[in-house]
């Protein structure tokens, strides 16, 4: 699927999030296996991941965002509660431990 990730021990899992079109890379044809990403875009991963979709406005920050309907889902289903009231710090690197935080919220939601 990408022209970057070519040897990358990660290669194959990088393939089948794009198979599944929960990622679409940085470019149509770069997946930028080396670059970090922020909670908005891990919102989108989780969002089309879990299969959730929209949800009310919860978080000021996001708005005009692409990724804030997967923001709110994120938030209508208690997988985020954002980074303090009212916000979700949609730009912000996303740590290790937040993601974590989101897979367990968001087990109910995995696909089996």
């Amino acid at each position: 699927y990408f022209v970057d990730d070519d040897g990358s021990v990660h290669e194959a899992n990088i393939n089948r999030l794009a198979e599944a079109n929960i990622s679409t890379g940085c470019t149509s044809t770069e997946f930028c296996p080396n670059d970090s990403v922020t909670r908005a875009q891990t919102a989108t991963f989780f969002a089309r991941g879990f299969g959730l979709s929209g949800g009310p406005d919860a978080f000021t920050d996001d708005d005009g965002s692409v990724h804030e309907p997967n923001i709110n889902a994120l938030a209508l289903t208690g997988i985020t509660t954002g980074c303090a009231a009212g916000l979700f710090c949609p730009n912000d690197p996303i740590s290790r431990e937040q993601m974590a935080a989101f897979f367990f919220r968001g087990r109910d939601f995995l696909p089996e």
